[in-house]
C-alpha cells in the first residue's frame, strides 16, 4: 500500500511539471508562430497558435485573447504554488488523503485564474476599443504605465498584500480548517489558494500592459519574481525591494516621456 501512494505522489509531481512544461511550450510557440518564424510555419497548429497571439482589434477577438490570457496564466502562476502541493505531499503521508486529491488542489487554482483571464481579457478588447492600449497591449502613453507601476509598488505595503503573502507563505493554514483529504476539499483549498494568490500578484499580472501582453522576457521575470516572493523564509527579503523597483521604473518611464 504505502508502496502505492509513493507511486501516486510520484505520478502527481510528473502531473505538475507537465502543466508548467507544456504551458510554457505553449507560450513560446504562440510568440514564435506570431513572428512568422522560420520552421515554425510547418508545426501542426502553428497557425491556430499565431491566431492566438494576434493583434487584438475588436470584441470578435475576445476569445483569443481570453485563451492568450488562460495560457500565459498558467504558465506564469502553476509553478508559484508548489510550497502548497508540497505541504498536500507532507500531509498525505500522515494522513488518508484521495489520490486525486493533488489534481484536485491544482484544478482549483486553475479556476481561479482562468476567472481572471476572463476579466484581464475583456479589459484588453475595451482598452483597444478606447484606444488606451495597442493592439499588442501596451499602453499608447506613459501616464496609465506610470499609474499601474506606482500601484503596483504601493500594493505592496498594503495590508491586503501582507495577509495574502502570509497564507501563501504558510499553506500548512489552507488545510486546518475543514480539508478532509477528499477530492472535493482539495478543490476548494486550491480555489483559496488561487483566491489569495490573486489576491497577491493581480496587479504584477496586470503589468503586462506595461511590459507587453505575450512579452516572454516579462512573463520569464515576473513568474520568478512572483515564486520568490512567495517562499517562506526568502519571500520576505523580496517584497520591499520589488516595490522600490517598481517605483523606480515608474520613475524612469516618467523621465524618459518628459525629457
Amino acid at each position: 500500500m504505502q508502496y502505492l501512494q509513493k507511486q501516486y505522489i510520484e505520478v502527481n509531481w510528473l502531473i505538475f511539471y507537465f502543466i508548467i512544461i507544456t504551458s510554457w511550450a505553449f507560450v513560446f510557440l504562440m510568440i514564435l508562430a506570431s513572428n512568422s518564424v522560420e520552421g515554425v510555419e510547418n508545426f501542426y497548429g502553428s497557425d491556430f497558435l499565431a491566431t492566438l497571439c494576434q493583434p487584438i482589434y475588436k470584441i470578435s477577438d475576445w476569445p483569443y485573447a481570453f485563451l492568450m490570457w488562460s495560457i500565459m496564466g498558467i504558465a506564469m502562476m502553476v509553478p508559484t504554488i508548489h510550497p502548497t502541493l508540497k505541504t498536500y505531499d507532507d500531509l498525505s503521508n500522515v494522513n488518508t488523503v484521495s489520490n486525486l486529491g493533488f489534481a484536485s488542489i491544482i484544478v482549483g487554482f486553475i479556476f481561479i485564474w482562468i476567472i481572471f483571464s476572463v476579466i484581464a481579457s475583456l479589459m484588453q478588447v475595451y482598452f483597444t476599443q478606447i484606444s488606451l492600449i495597442k493592439t499588442d497591449g501596451i499602453f499608447i502613453n506613459f501616464i496609465p504605465s506610470v499609474t499601474l507601476l506606482f500601484l503596483a509598488a504601493l500594493y505592496q505595503f498594503s495590508n491586503l498584500k501582507k495577509a495574502c503573502l502570509y497564507r501563501c507563505r504558510h499553506p500548512l493554514l489552507f488545510f486546518l480548517n475543514d480539508w478532509n483529504g477528499s477530492v472535493k476539499t482539495s478543490f476548494f483549498v486550491g480555489l483559496k489558494v488561487g483566491f489569495f494568490c490573486l489576491g497577491c500578484c493581480w496587479l504584477l499580472m496586470m503589468l503586462a500592459f506595461v511590459g507587453g501582453v505575450m512579452n516572454l522576457g516579462f512573463m520569464a521575470l515576473a513568474t520568478l519574481v512572483m515564486i520568490a516572493e512567495k517562499l517562506p523564509v526568502f519571500g520576505r527579503y523580496v517584497t520591499l525591494p520589488l516595490s522600490f523597483l517598481l517605483l523606480i521604473s515608474g520613475s524612469i518611464v516618467v523621465i524618459s516621456n518628459l525629457i
